[in-house]
């Protein structure tokens, strides 16, 4: 093993250990500050518990920590990811900093940079280092899909918070409809997430999507806003069933073959 390659992975693990650690704790811990939370209230703020997907790649980041050490996961780790781990890993600590102290427009700018170095992680390895066993599918190429669309979520709510503001007699007109706006963005990106990779579909990003949207649905009380963030929630949810159905239907194909002539 190249010194470089060992210094890189020794990296992987303190930062993970210092920052990811940190960060997760001060969300989801047993614990957090609710006042954090809900801090900058918009008529698209989530759930608090929007933030337990955050969990869930934080444990798939502790077997990409263990998996970097197998020679299966050597050229996804070293080549595909780099050092864009420890990168994200610095922006994504910085932005919940900025964000709990109330800088918006700077933590707009660090979970932009956030977005564009895990957008990096996420493409290398799909268009270059495609999993090869189970376990680089689960620990190497998992928790960055789930990053990627935390990422994008967390941005679009980064935005409004940046940009709008809560009306003690509720949401007017306009709010309504740049709300919505943005919940059909997240909704299409959803489909984007599938549709990038046409033979299964890029799955984990829509659902982290449709978990977010559903956190809005749950929070907003506004019938527009509650009813059309649980809409695109359900279509996020329902469009990735779509490519495993054509697999089903591909493989039903060759029966059907001598009537279709």
């Amino acid at each position: 093993m190249a010194r470089l390659h060992l210094v890189l992975k020794i990296s992987n693990v303190l930062v993970y250990l210092f920052f990811l650690s940190a960060t997760v704790w001060s969300v989801v811990g047993p614990g957090p500050d609710e006042d954090t939370l809900s801090k900058h209230k918009t008529y698209i703020t989530p759930a608090y518990w929007v933030n337990y997907v955050w969990s869930l790649i934080h444990f798939l980041l502790g077997g990409y920590i263990i998996t970097q050490w197998f020679d299966a996961a050597e050229d996804g780790v070293v080549h595909g990811v780099g050092w864009h781990f420890v990168i994200a890993t610095f922006l994504n600590a910085s932005w919940l900093y900025l964000w709990t102290k109330g800088y918006l427009i700077f933590s707009l700018i660090a979970i932009l940079l956030v977005a564009s170095s895990v957008s990096y992680i996420f493409y290398n390895l799909e268009a270059n280092y495609p999993a090869t066993t189970w376990y680089t599918k689960l620990f190497v190429h998992a928790p960055f899909s789930l990053w990627h669309g935390y990422v994008v979520f967390a941005s679009v709510i980064n935005v409004f918070a940046a940009t709008t503001s809560v009306q003690d007699n509720g949401p007017n007109a306009f709010h309504i409809i740049i709300v919505a706006f943005g919940l059909f963005f997240l909704g299409s990106t959803a489909v984007g997430y599938v549709e990038f990779k046409k033979q299964k579909g890029d799955v984990l990003g829509a659902l982290v999507i449709a978990w977010g949207l559903f956190a809005v649905f749950a929070n907003q009380l506004n019938p527009w806003i509650h009813w059309i963030a649980f809409a695109e929630g359900l279509f996020a949810t329902i469009y990735p069933i779509r490519p495993f159905v054509a697999k089903i239907l591909h493989r039903r194909a060759p029966e059907q073959a001598p009537l279709l002539g």
